[in-house]
């Protein structure tokens, strides 16, 4: 009984000690915000502040630097007051004139955190006008990425709405029309212009045609007029006509027998100058056999005189007749 009991009481001294240790806990990480050191500067914001919540963080280029403490209501009630623990290190109060705070989102989830950042040389001041008194020290703002593009959007659209389409689809039709009306002009201009230099070439090609026409009729007309000439000379002359025609063809005979006459005449002569040239031949012949004979002689009296005058007559040559061809 009494180690039951003893049991017990260690069990409730355990659970107590548990509880009092995470109640301490609890307490000292709800607190240690509050204790924790730090400088409070606030930032307006006029636009939404949808995903920023209480402690979300606040980084100067990427580099966390503090928390946001408190979001709530500006007393002008249009903007957003959000107050922000920078820790001690940092004085942004000294270069309040050069760094501007701005609402960024984490990649696509929607959480929004506080990034300051040093203003461009030329960078304009887009932060909102405030008019009533901060608890802290104010950090200028400007407005978010997509902000600027809503607004940018905001602006085509009423840029796009601002157009009178109805005096625009007016001028266009007018424009069109004009344009239309000035293309037709300059085709029947260039029509008119290229059916007129037709019409010339046509009449030129016509005056040709009738010069031709007037050249060629006078040409049949002399024709015509040369033919009757000749028929006339023809029927004036036709006796002494058929007379030079009779007198060319006895010419023609004549001139046969003349030519059959030259070819008998030169054969005859072929025959003779034939016969002459054998006859030159053994002339020839015979003055080669003399002046050899001779030559011979020559030598027998060179050698001999004495067979000149003593020497024995030579043999008598036998001389062929000559026969006529």
């Amino acid at each position: 009984m009494a180690a039951n009991i003893k049991t017990k009481l260690f069990v409730g001294i355990f659970v107590l000690m548990g509880f009092t240790v995470a109640t301490a806990a609890i307490i000292w990480l709800g607190m240690s915000s509050y204790f924790e050191k730090g400088l409070r500067y606030v930032a307006y914001f006029d636009e939404s502040v949808q995903g920023l919540d209480k402690d979300s963080p606040v980084k100067y280029r990427g580099v966390p630097i503090g928390r946001v403490e408190s979001i709530k209501v500006a007393p002008d009630a249009t903007l957003i007051e959000v107050v922000m623990k920078i820790e001690e290190g940092l004085k942004p109060e000294e270069h309040r004139g050069d760094v501007v705070a701005q609402l960024k989102s984490i990649g696509i989830t929607g959480i929004m955190f506080v990034e300051i950042e040093r203003k461009q040389a030329n960078e304009p001041d887009l932060a909102p006008s405030i008019n009533f008194s901060a608890k802290y020290p104010i950090v200028a703002t400007k407005p978010s990425g997509i902000k600027k593009l809503l607004e940018g959007i905001d602006d085509v659209v009423s840029q796009f709405k601002g157009l009178n389409f109805g005096s625009i689809s007016t001028k266009l039709e007018t424009t069109l029309d004009t344009t239309n009306q000035a293309f037709k002009d300059l085709q029947i201009k260039r029509l008119s212009s290229e059916m007129r230099s037709s019409l010339d070439s046509i009449n030129k090609t016509m005056d040709s045609v009738e010069k031709t026409s007037a050249s060629f009729s006078f040409l049949v007309d002399n024709t015509n007029r040369t033919v009757s000439s000749i028929y006339s000379v023809i029927a004036e002359n036709k006796k002494e006509i058929a007379e030079a025609i009779s007198g060319l063809r006895r010419s023609m005979q004549n001139a046969d027998r003349l030519l059959a006459n030259g070819a008998a005449l030169v054969k005859d002569t072929d025959d003779g100058l034939y016969s002459f040239q054998q006859q030159l031949n053994t002339s020839m012949q015979n003055l080669e056999n003399a002046t050899g004979e001779l030559d011979n002689l020559l030598k027998r009296v060179s050698d001999q005189p004495s067979q000149l005058i003593f020497g024995e007559p030579p043999p008598a040559r036998s001389v062929e007749p000559d026969v006529a061809d």
